[in-house]
């Protein structure tokens, strides 16, 4: 049964761990520059009696913003001329919008985000992420999903050697010492990923700090260390759970599922 829950759960997570695995790789390469922003202007006029949120609304549905709904209050200010500013960010980058006048119009510098700054959103973004498009909010809470898995993964995984250490295999030894290699590792992100997501769950203190500030390294650290273990443990656990004769239909069924699922929204949204 532990065995059972363990494959399962990397399975229909698949993705969400490669991901995981692929944003760790990519902090190692961080440059955090961004492309320069495209700007351009559109006919827009202000209805009469509109107010500032009201006209945040329609520049949103307008430019098709789902991603950045809802809008928030700290989005939404003025420059010094009493122009109204729409600061939106969302996975895709950035859209800040000035309402003008004489012509009424808008002027919108759109600033995207990076494929690697895509996906650095997208692994953080967790169930008390509450959003306005439903794809954004179906991905926010399979992402929560997919992080307790990984939790449970790493426990069950720990029985499961204890059980089975005389077993043997080139591909079992391998995915065994990779998992307990990284073990240490992983349980320090994984806590401080729950910390991340649910921040009144866990008291802050110097050990919770150590664990986040570690988290939060790019460039050379543990990121990519355990970006690499990911990737091993997924193509070892692939290899491995293939051999399971009698399940391997429902095994199939559940990586497609999330593959369909966690891969779709991830195109889809981009």
């Amino acid at each position: 049964m532990i065995l059972r829950i363990h494959t399962y759960a990397g399975l229909l997570t698949f993705v969400n761990l490669m991901l995981y695995a692929v944003v760790g790789i990519a902090a190692l390469f961080d440059t955090r520059t961004a492309p320069p922003p495209v700007v351009w202007q559109q006919p827009f006029t202000v209805q009469a009696g509109q107010n500032d949120r009201q006209v945040a609304d329609r520049v949103v549905r307008l430019l098709g913003l789902s991603l950045a709904t809802p809008v928030h209050d700290f989005a939404i200010g003025h420059d010094a001329e009493r122009h109204l500013v729409l600061d939106f960010y969302h996975a895709n980058g950035r859209h800040k919008v000035t309402v003008l006048d004489h012509p009424a119009r808008l002027r919108v510098e759109h600033t995207r985000a990076t494929l690697w700054k895509y996906l650095t959103t997208l692994h953080v973004t967790t169930a008390a992420f509450q959003s306005g498009d439903w794809r954004m909010q179906l991905w926010a809470w399979w992402n929560e999903f997919a992080m307790w898995c990984l939790a449970v993964m790493a426990a069950s995984g720990v029985c499961i050697w204890w059980q089975r250490r005389a077993t043997r295999g080139t591909l079992r030894r391998v995915h065994r010492y990779t998992a307990l290699g990284a073990l240490a590792l992983l349980a320090v992100y994984e806590i401080s990923a729950v910390r991340m997501a649910h921040r009144t769950w866990l008291k802050a203190g110097p050990v919770l700090d150590a664990f986040n500030r570690i988290h939060r390294m790019t460039g050379i650290g543990f990121s990519p260390l355990l970006g690499v273990a990911l990737v091993v443990l997924g193509a070892t656990g692939l290899s491995l759970s293939w051999k399971l004769q009698p399940r391997r239909r429902v095994s199939a069924g559940l990586l497609v599922f999330g593959f369909v699922l966690a891969g779709g929204l991830i195109w889809w949204m981009r």
